[in-house]
This record gives structure tokens, C-alpha cells and sequence, in this order.
């Protein structure tokens, strides 16, 4: 005896420790989010333009300029660097200095780079998340479906068995008979499609999580509440992570079309130089200016800005076509959450029990010989398809509540 609480107490700990180790939907997607090669990618992308940001702007880098002026190439002086005083030997520097418009806002195109690569990352982040929380739910799905048909397989192979029984004394049709061993021979194959389900489903898991697909799964979260009201998510499409490139998109094109535009603003340059000439002669220092003269914008600036302009208006209607589409998802994902849970409650109160209830009375009427066989099999078939529409009711409202958490903060599932 003594043994036998000795060991109990210490497979408890183990026991409790492996119900700790139920996968939760929440698990698996940060799981993904710390190992997904995308968001390694999108990350690095970010850091990319982050780094080159402080470039953007700035004063390019002067020119050093070397040079020979005035070198006689015939008579006596021919090819003498000394003897003709107008012959010098330069070296200077020169620096080009764009308009402060232009340089202003490269450097506020630098920031919508930084903005396009945070949006991409967000939405990359957003979709590595749904995509788990899909294979994760579709698993769920097959391993909770399998377990429910499991459980009513004895009771339909009790049907078969009582059809037989009735069939060889003369109780039931034939028809009877082969209705009941239909109703097996259909549970098995579902059975066994759902295994195949799930075993696909684990395999696709461990591509985003790697070993810890083989573990158990919690239960489906059809109970989890919304972090933000209904309207408040309607209302900050603008904001959600599926909207954000496009929306950063949108103000890059604005800021190119600003920058086009600086370009009829002329650009500057300095040089200052130092000659040596020959001994007999003293040397000479020069400075010099040079201003663009954007004078013909008709055939230079103003076909980029015209170009600039229509990727604007292209980039406008990407948008409101992407936001249009995304209200109707959101919307839709609302009402899958808000009626769903309205038809689970349905389903655990009343279409369950009362199926669970007929298949009972249907099969014991059948016992005390007052009911039809079919009937008992009739009721036992329908038992069995709400069972597995309960499933995926649930899933939907899973997958509803996922899609409406995520659009804020995805991967941060409350």
C-alpha cells in the first residue's frame, strides 16, 4: 500500500506538470513570433533604414579638385610647368550645397522609409500570427471532433449490433439493417479523415514552432472578451497593422511629389583652389560660385512631378480600395465573434441536449419495442453532425476573436 502512495506522489508532480504543458493558442503564437524567418527578415529591414536615416539630408561630401591651367604646348616653353607665368600647378576643394528644401525633405523621406519598413514589419507580424492561430484552431478542430466521435462510436455500433439482432428475428427490415452498419462504416471513415486531419495539421504546426506542436492543445478560446469596443475598431482601420504599409506608402508618394517639386529650386556650389606657378611668379588663391539654372522645367522637372503625382493618385486609390476591403473583413469578423458566441450558448443549452436526448429516447424505444430502428439511427446521425458543427462553430468564433485581437498589437493576444 504504502508503495503505492509512494508512488503516487511522485508521478502527481508529472502528471500536473504535463496538463501545465497544454499548448495554448496565445503560446504558439509568440512561439512563432520569436522563430518566424519572415519577421527576422522584416526586423532586419527596419534596422536598414534606420541606420541610413541620419545620411538622409545632410551636405554631400566635398570634392577635392586637382588640375594644370595654361600649359604651353609649342614654341620654346613647350610642356613647362615654370617658365610661362600664366601656367599653374592647382589644388582646392569644392563643396555643392542643395537648396535647404530639397535637403529637408530627404530627410523626411528617410523617415517614410522608416515608417514603410515599421508598417511592413507590423503587418508581417500580423499575418505570421493569424497564420498560426489558423493551424493551430484547424488541429484543434480535428482532435476535438475526434474525440466527440469517439465517444458516440460504441453507441452506433450498438445500433448495428440491435439492427442484426432484429434483422435475424425478423424485427427489422433489411433496409434497417444496412442503415445501421452505414452509420458505423460512415463514422469510421470520418474517424479516420480526422486523424489524417490532425496529423497534417501537427506537421504544418511544427513548421512555425518546431517540437512543441507535439504537444497536447488547450481548449479552444471561445470565451476570450475583445480588448476595444466594436466601434472603436471600426473606427481605427487606419491604425491596424494590415492597413499600415500602404497607409506609410501613401505619404512617401506625398513626400516624392515634394521633392520633385524642390527640385526647380537651384542648387549651389563653392570652390576655392590654390595655383602654384614658377618660381619667378607668385602664386594665386581663387574662389568660385556656381548656381543651377532650372530653366526649362517644361521638358526636366515638371514630367517628374506629373509622374510623381499619378503614383500619388495610384497609391490613393490602393488604399481606399485596401481600407474598404478591410472594414468589410472587420465588420464581418464582428459579427462571426458576436453571433457565434450567441449560437454556442444555443447549441450547449438546447441543440445538443435535445439531440443527445432523442438519440437516448429514439434507441430505448426501439429496446421496449414501441419505436422504428431508422428513427434510432436517423437520431444518432444527427447527434453526431451537431457535434461536429458545435466544433466548428467554436472555431469560427475562435478565429473571429483572433483576427479582431491581433489588428492592434499582433502576437500580444490578451
Amino acid at each position: 500500500m504504502w508503495n503505492r502512495v509512494w508512488m503516487v506522489a511522485l508521478l502527481w508532480p508529472i502528471a500536473a506538470g504535463a496538463q501545465e504543458r497544454a499548448l495554448t493558442l496565445e503560446q504558439a503564437i509568440e512561439q512563432a513570433l520569436r522563430e518566424a524567418p519572415r519577421i527576422a527578415a522584416s526586423t532586419a529591414a527596419l534596422e536598414a533604414s534606420q541606420v541610413a536615416a541620419p545620411s538622409a539630408g545632410r551636405v554631400p561630401d566635398p570634392e577635392l579638385v586637382a588640375g594644370l591651367d595654361n600649359l604651353p604646348i609649342d614654341a620654346a616653353d613647350r610642356f613647362s610647368l615654370t617658365r610661362d607665368f600664366m601656367t599653374m600647378r592647382k589644388i582646392g576643394v569644392m563643396q555643392t550645397f542643395p537648396n535647404g528644401e530639397k535637403r529637408r525633405l530627404q530627410s523626411q523621406r528617410a523617415q517614410r522609409d522608416i515608417a514603410i519598413a515599421e508598417g511592413q514589419l507590423r503587418r508581417t507580424r500580423f499575418e505570421t500570427s493569424r497564420a498560426v492561430a489558423e493551424v493551430w484552431i484547424a488541429r484543434a478542430v480535428a482532435e476535438q471532433s475526434l474525440a466527440r466521435l469517439r465517444s458516440l462510436k460504441p453507441e452506433a455500433e450498438l445500433q448495428a449490433n440491435a439492427a442484426r439482432s432484429a434483422l435475424s428475428s425478423g424485427r427489422a427490415s433489411v433496409a434497417d439493417a444496412l442503415a445501421g452498419q452505414m452509420l458505423v462504416a460512415g463514422l469510421n471513415d470520418r474517424i479516420l479523415s480526422l486523424e489524417q486531419e490532425a496529423e497534417m495539421q501537427r506537421a504544418e504546426l511544427a513548421r512555425w514552432i518546431g517540437p512543441d506542436a507535439d504537444l497536447p492543445l488547450d481548449a479552444i478560446p471561445v470565451d476570450r472578451q475583445l480588448g476595444h469596443a466594436a466601434e472603436a475598431i471600426v473606427s481605427a482601420v487606419a491604425e491596424h497593422a494590415p492597413i499600415a504599409p500602404a497607409a506609410a506608402q501613401l505619404d512617401a508618394a506625398k513626400t516624392d511629389v515634394e521633392l520633385a517639386r524642390a527640385e526647380k529650386r537651384p542648387d549651389w556650389s563653392a570652390e576655392f583652389s590654390y595655383a602654384k606657378r614658377g618660381p619667378e611668379f607668385s602664386d594665386m588663391v581663387s574662389l568660385q560660385f556656381r548656381i543651377g539654372l532650372p530653366l526649362f522645367p517644361k521638358y526636366r522637372q515638371d514630367p517628374i512631378i506629373a509622374g510623381k503625382l499619378a503614383t500619388l493618385r495610384a497609391q490613393e486609390a490602393e488604399l481606399d480600395a485596401e481600407v474598404r476591403m478591410h472594414i468589410a473583413e472587420v465588420r464581418a469578423a464582428l459579427a462571426q465573434w458576436r453571433l457565434g458566441r450567441e449560437r454556442l450558448r444555443q447549441f450547449s443549452q438546447d441543440l445538443l441536449p435535445l439531440a443527445r436526448d432523442r438519440s437516448r429516447a429514439a434507441l430505448a424505444s426501439y429496446s421496449s419495442g414501441r419505436g422504428d430502428l431508422r428513427d434510432a439511427v436517423d437520431a444518432l446521425a444527427e447527434e453526431i453532425n451537431l457535434q461536429l458543427e458545435d466544433i466548428k462553430l467554436q472555431a469560427s468564433v475562435a478565429r473571429a476573436w483572433v483576427f479582431l485581437d491581433l489588428l492592434h498589437d499582433p502576437g500580444s493576444t490578451q
